[in-house]
């Protein structure tokens, strides 16, 4: 399952430039992790057409700065994020438009929360897509969209960990809470693929809804939770047995991508960017709660929440913005104007001191 190999067609073993030390180092876990610690929330959103992230502050709720991932907007574009589990580092996975071949775009780059500044970048080859974070900070496990795998990287040394098949066309990727399963859709195959970390070997293929995006674990690690952008539904699975448990009807316009637990669990906040709408599901139930349209940006597509769940951000790739929720009321307090493309959204820390 390990594989080391640099042609085309396979995730690169070696970072382009050392994923080092000091700064990713601080993604290892600590005695506290983000959703615990205080400190100055930032909100990053991945323009992909404007290829750069948009950086918001939460006390303000308006844009402190644009990051440039690349002077070609157009070629290559940011897509999917992950957050390191102490917040500080943002890690973006960067491709372009021509997933047919590996290119030196295709690679995963590392932002520290502090200072705003790129300061790190691995190869990844295969169009990544979307990234995860183990619980411990120490790995990194990508969607490689162009190739049909995922793969997973030390984040310290950039160094391949294993790669393994799965549907086609690679999209959403979570790590269990425990770190011991990853979990990959494939869209053209309407499935969800279940990787043993430990072990390195793939335990199963599940059939799940239509065209599957992003997947989810639960706080508590018992289920999973996958959108199916055409079939407008999200899939619940039962990570113990391995089973497909239930289906939540969304509705065939609703387009469901991201997808985001409360951080109490008690909520699933699912962005509907078929009709530019938030569905709020109560987890205990797998029922929908309430349905957030009214002021709502267009074809929102990410979505993250604040770590004491009190704002849910969304964002909207057809208005260039964020949407921000507030989650007592159940509606949209505000419109922040972003880059071009918005496509995903994530929230990272910055420590008090």
């Amino acid at each position: 399952m390990i594989s080391t190999s640099g042609r085309r067609g396979r995730p690169r073993s070696t970072a382009v430039m050392a994923f080092a030390g000091a700064v990713l180092g601080a993604g290892v876990l600590m005695s506290t992790t983000a959703s615990a610690q205080t400190g100055n929330y930032r909100i990053y959103v991945a323009n992909e057409y404007g290829a750069n992230i948009s950086v918001i502050d939460t006390n303000t709720d308006t844009v402190i700065a644009e990051i440039p991932i690349s002077g070609r907007p157009g070629d290559v574009r940011p897509r999917g994020m992950a957050v390191s589990p102490d917040g500080r580092t943002i890690y973006v996975s960067v491709s372009d438009f021509n997933p047919q071949f590996e290119t030196p775009e295709d690679k995963i780059v590392a932002i520290d929360v502090q200072t705003n500044e790129i300061v790190g970048e691995l190869r990844a080859g295969g169009n990544p897509e979307r990234l995860a974070i183990n619980p411990a900070g120490t790995q990194i496990w990508a969607s490689l969209e162009a190739i049909a795998q995922g793969a997973g990287y030390d984040i310290n040394t950039g160094a391949l960990i294993g790669s393994f098949r799965v549907g086609v066309e690679a999209e959403g990727v979570a790590v269990s809470p425990d770190g011991r399963w990853v979990y990959v859709t494939a869209e053209a195959t309407h499935t969800t693929t279940i990787f043993d970390a430990v072990n390195l070997v793939v335990v199963k293929h599940l059939l799940v809804g239509n065209r599957p995006r992003v997947v989810v674990f639960s706080t508590d690690g018992a289920y999973a939770y996958v959108t199916a952008e055409i079939g407008g539904t999200v899939t619940v699975i039962d990570t113990t047995s391995q089973t497909v448990v239930a289906t939540i009807n969304l509705g065939l316009d609703s387009r469901p991508v991201e997808v985001v637990t409360s951080p109490d669990g008690t909520r699933l906040y699912v962005a509907g960017g078929g009709t530019s709408a938030v569905y709020v599901i109560d987890t205990a139930t797998n029922a929908v709660i309430e349905t957030i349209r009214e002021q709502m940006g267009r074809r929102p597509w990410g979505i993250t929440i604040t770590p004491d769940g009190s704002k849910v951000y969304t964002a909207n790739g057809l208005s260039d913005s964020v949407s921000v929720i507030d989650t007592t009321c159940l509606c949209v307090i505000d419109n922040i104007a972003v880059g071009r493309g918005a496509h995903s959204v994530v929230l990272g820390v910055v420590p008090n001191g």
